[in-house]
């Protein structure tokens, strides 16, 4: 799969975010199902629903990154 240079979380719909510190960028997790988000808007959103926000598939991470 290959990604633009202008990703954008699908979830909060931003290109960058500042971690959980307000330090650096967060990485970006891709789960089985391909979707891609902000770790963490991720860790936010699987302490309520352990599921893709968009296609409902139970989330688990494929791969990390910037």
């Amino acid at each position: 799969m290959v990604l633009s240079s202008r990703y954008a979380c699908l979830r909060c719909q931003a290109e960058s975010k500042k971690d959980t510190l307000g330090r650096q960028d967060c990485v970006v997790v891709w789960g089985e199902c391909n979707h891609s988000f902000h770790h963490c808007c991720m860790s936010l959103w699987i302490k309520q629903n352990n599921r893709c926000p968009l296609c409902q598939q139970e989330w688990s991470i494929q791969r990390m990154g910037k």
